[in-house]
């Protein structure tokens, strides 16, 4: 067993992927920023739409009274989305990338898996 951080990381990239864990988190991930978006749009841009319709007659207290659009807040939570699409992305492609095979395991006729490489001698040889 190999204790050096990088044999560590592919050691755990290889546990996220064979139980799934990885795309369940990254899943969770990209539902909250959606989630996140979703409820700035509403509060940033949908509310401030809809306080400038009712500017007379307004009593509730969720409307408010001020009608201004915060384009910061929304640009941020579009900016902060895009981010985690990005970061999702590059950690998806970091869970299913795959090992490239050294040398060492095709010289000793094993495949990835471990299962041993038969020779294909021909349709009259014998199989070594």
């Amino acid at each position: 067993m190999d204790d050096t951080p990088k044999a560590f990381v592919e050691e755990l990239r290889s546990a996220i992927l064979k139980k799934r864990v990885g795309q369940i988190a990254l899943a969770v991930v990209l539902a909250q920023a959606v989630w996140r978006l979703l409820n700035s749009f509403t509060w940033f841009l949908i509310m401030p739409i809809v306080r400038r319709f009712l500017e007379g007659g307004n009593e509730s207290v969720l409307v408010g009274t001020a009608g201004l659009i915060s384009w910061d807040n929304v640009l941020g939570s579009v900016m902060e989305f895009l981010l985690a699409v990005v970061v999702v992305f590059y950690l998806n492609r970091w869970i299913h990338r795959r090992s490239l095979p050294t040398t060492s395991d095709t010289e000793q006729g094993y495949t990835l898996v471990g299962e041993r490489i038969m020779a294909d001698n021909g349709p009259n040889e014998p199989r070594s």
